[in-house]
């Protein structure tokens, strides 16, 4: 794939608080400048939107910034410690990049690179690609602030128009709202951490066995099924423990039927 990489869980954490706000924004001053900051800018999963920082505030004090004679960050004059330098990481205001974190969730679920990242519902759903999950075809889509039942409105009409509603899964940035209205076709909705593996430090990959039993097509569901069995968008149909798959749209609708 073209996009390659790990992160650490509490990268991942705070990486999922920013996704979580208005604009995918955050000033560095707000946040302690650790280790998990520092590896989402080394890992360009934020990036500043300007580091023109006039002043910065110290003791409830705000003192002048220049830049540095050396070109690299920023210092102020304290009258107490003279020249203080600050490191162009703490000033300034970052934002997510939205395209390079979802081509990573693609790689840790196996979703092809081939498969472009789309916008369903602006800056709020997007849509990941396909998985298969044993012989099963999972549409996958990404929804940030899923906190908001107002983001679940959102949601609810991108959804009105997607082909694959039936065969869904939605990955969150957090717990999804419960006060939202029901969303077309009932996907499942879950949070990133939850289908992370529970040993899980530098995040490589999504649990997909855990996933699949979520959607009932894990191993426990399979042993419980009747002797025929249809799975919800019609693409599966099981018969006395004889496969078959369909693909097209009219196909599903008249199995479903």
């Amino acid at each position: 794939m073209s996009v390659t990489g790990t992160l650490s869980r509490g990268a991942l954490a705070l990486l999922l608080r920013i996704t979580g706000t208005p604009k995918q924004e955050v000033d560095a001053e707000d946040l302690s400048i650790n280790a998990d900051f520092k590896e989402l800018i080394n890992a360009r999963m934020i990036h500043p939107l300007q580091n023109s920082a006039t002043s910065l505030n110290v003791d409830d004090q705000d003192c002048e910034l220049l830049p540095c004679p050396s070109g690299s960050g920023f210092r102020y004059f304290s009258s107490g410690a003279g020249w203080v330098n600050v490191p162009t990481t703490s000033i300034g205001r970052y934002q997510v990049s939205s395209n390079r974190f979802l081509q990573f969730v693609q790689q840790w679920l196996d979703i092809s690179s081939h498969q472009p990242v789309t916008e369903l519902a602006g800056d709020i759903l997007w849509d990941l690609g396909d998985i298969w999950l044993g012989k099963s075809r999972v549409a996958v889509l990404f929804c940030r602030r899923a906190y908001l039942a107002q983001t679940i409105s959102t949601v609810k009409l991108a959804f009105g128009s997607f082909a694959r509603r039936r065969s869904a899964v939605i990955l969150t940035d957090r717990a999804i709202s419960q006060n939202g209205p029901p969303i077309p076709g009932e996907p499942l909705c879950i949070a990133i951490h939850d289908l992370l593996l529970p040993d899980q430090q530098c995040v490589s990959t999504i649990d997909k066995d855990l996933l699949a039993e979520l959607l009932g097509y894990g191993r426990s569901h399979k042993a419980n099924r009747p002797p025929t069995w249809c799975s919800e968008d019609g693409g599966e149909l099981v018969v006395n423990g004889e496969q078959y798959i369909f693909t097209g749209l009219t196909h599903k609708r008249i199995i479903r039927q």
